[in-house]
């Protein structure tokens, strides 16, 4: 295959379905340790039946060990931008990065012994506290090292607008899936006795440690990565790189609106379990909320897809977000509303249809339980949650859309560094939100190691953990709005964009041809 042809590629072929589920199979184990990572770690390291830390001292620690990634996230997009070998340049990577990531997972979660105290210079601290920053910032930079050159990959694999949506769609689809694998497997433990969330965590590290492997060679094996097309063969400085990434307006846009939607995803996922435990007294079914919750996610995310063919992503997403504030504004509510008025939600009504073994067995689990709030709010969740997969996939697939944006000024294939300082940002957003959420959370009087059911926490506290945990996230959302009505990518954008880069590579061509021929 000629230069020319290699080089054309990703102009018109198309990936078969085992090409697209090869590439995206490996995003089901990342999912499966996601989940953990979003919502059980502060709780396992900040609650009663965990490792028993304090709340905001976790969600601390956790953002101290994000500064890493300041350093490492631009420097392994820029290498993996400039390396060639025989194996391609994002290949490599993600071979080296998996090891190191399954090790920080497992250290993170299944800790070789127990925490203690330590007296150092005076001061008397729990060595838990630095464990968990040293086994975050282990898996984050197995992650770097791993998930920067996949991303790439990913966006290199096609230059069709629609096309990079439905490799995003896919490997989005099995990220979900892996979601609700972990959703499923704390409220299939629940039936057996394990009621834990760090008998959770357990398990799935042990599915991660299993699986995770095996997905990633055979996406190395099976999936293509095309040769770099780029007139320019001058290597741009790191510095100068990351200039013509800053100049780059819809990059920048992107930035700010994913940066603050994940802020508020952050908040979210890390005050979740201590809303289900706290304020609706249903700590142990937290599992059965998950899985409905991710379900939801699946279903809807086609139909989000399906819009955005239809209207551009940049106004699906806006859709998206809307969808989600209007659901978020019901959680106070919720909170704040007298446990009788979801008497008919409770389980001993909804399940009365089970045979009398069947329903006595089922009772079993709820015993004790107020579980009418908890079902209303697994339904209003499930429609909050529907938005979830468009505001994790469209961004990506417009991220995509914006490399070519630099390629055309700069006539180099630059993905690397785009999404290195977006996986930065990413990272770093996350870990701001969980110290914003944790710590408003302790700054608003609520204990996350009190009894829930004779607790200390006052009513102010809760109805404060319920804003943080809804409304203000939401909020954080919205920032993104003014940047989406305004976005210049549209799909006859993208278009024009790669015809001025068709335009330029033949142009250049014309010139070898002519340099030969004298």
């Amino acid at each position: 295959m000629s230069h020319e042809a290699q080089g054309s590629a990703t102009d018109t072929a198309r990936l078969t379905r085992w090409q697209l589920g090869s590439y995206a199979a490996p995003a089901t184990p990342l999912a499966l340790v996601g989940l953990p990572l979003a919502v059980y770690l502060p709780a396992i390291y900040a609650d009663a039946d965990g490792f028993g830390l304090t709340l905001g001292l976790v969600g601390l620690m956790i953002t101290l060990s994000r500064i890493t990634d300041v350093f490492t996230d631009p420097i392994i997009g820029f290498v993996s931008d400039r390396i060639r070998t025989r194996w391609g340049r994002r290949k490599p990577f993600v071979l080296l990065g998996t090891p190191i990531y399954i090790a920080g997972v497992w250290l993170l979660f299944v800790p070789p012994f127990e925490f203690f105290e330590v007296t150092w210079l005076g001061f008397t601290f729990n060595i838990g506290y630095l464990y968990l920053f040293g086994m975050v910032a282990l898996v984050y930079l197995g992650s770097t090292i791993k998930d920067l050159p996949y991303s790439a990959w990913g966006a290199e694999l096609s230059r069709n607008y629609n096309e990079r949506t439905r490799i995003t769609s896919w490997r989005e689809g099995f990220t979900v899936t892996g979601s609700l694998i972990s959703a499923f497997t704390p409220a299939f433990i629940l039936f057996l006795g394990y009621t834990k969330p760090t008998d959770a965590v357990y398990f799935l590290s042990v599915a991660v440690c299993l699986v995770m492997p095996v997905l990633v060679l055979n996406a190395v094996f099976v999936v293509p990565e095309y040769p770099v097309r780029e007139r320019s063969i001058e290597r741009l400085p790191l510095k100068e790189s990351l200039k013509h990434v800053m100049a780059n307006r819809p990059y920048m846009m992107l930035i700010v609106i994913f940066g603050f939607s994940t802020i508020g995803s952050a908040m979210t996922n890390s005050l979740s379990f201590f809303f289900v435990k706290h304020v609706l007294l249903a700590g142990d079914l937290y599992g059965l909320y998950l899985l409905p919750y991710f379900v939801s996610q699946v279903a809807a995310i086609p139909l989000w897809f399906m819009l955005s063919r239809r209207i551009g992503k940049h106004r699906a997403t806006m859709a998206a977000i809307g969808w989600y504030a209007f659901w978020s504004c019901f959680i106070p509510l919720i909170a704040i509303a007298p446990m009788a008025w979801f008497e008919a939600f409770a389980f001993h009504h909804l399940l009365s249809f089970l045979p009398a073994g069947a329903y006595e067995s089922a009772m079993q689990h709820f015993e004790g339980i107020e579980t009418g709030k908890f079902v209303f709010f697994v339904l209003v969740m499930c429609l909050k949650g529907s938005a979830i997969g468009a505001l994790s996939a469209l961004p990506l697939a417009m991220a995509a859309d914006v490399v070519d944006v630099d390629q055309a000024r700069t006539g180099k294939m630059q993905a690397g560094a785009y999404f290195s300082i977006w996986s930065m940002v990413r990272k770093g957003a996350y870990a701001l939100g969980i110290t914003v959420g944790t710590g408003a959370a302790v700054w608003f009087g609520f204990d996350s190691l009190a009894d829930p059911k004779n607790t200390t926490n006052t009513e102010f506290s809760l109805l404060m953990l319920a804003c943080l945990y809804s409304v203000v996230p939401a909020l954080f959302k919205f920032v993104a709005m003014p940047l989406l009505w305004n976005y210049p990518l549209t799909e006859a954008r993208v278009a024009e964009i790669q015809a001025e880069i068709d335009a330029a590579d033949s142009a250049l061509r014309g010139q070898g041809a002519e340099g030969a021929a004298a």
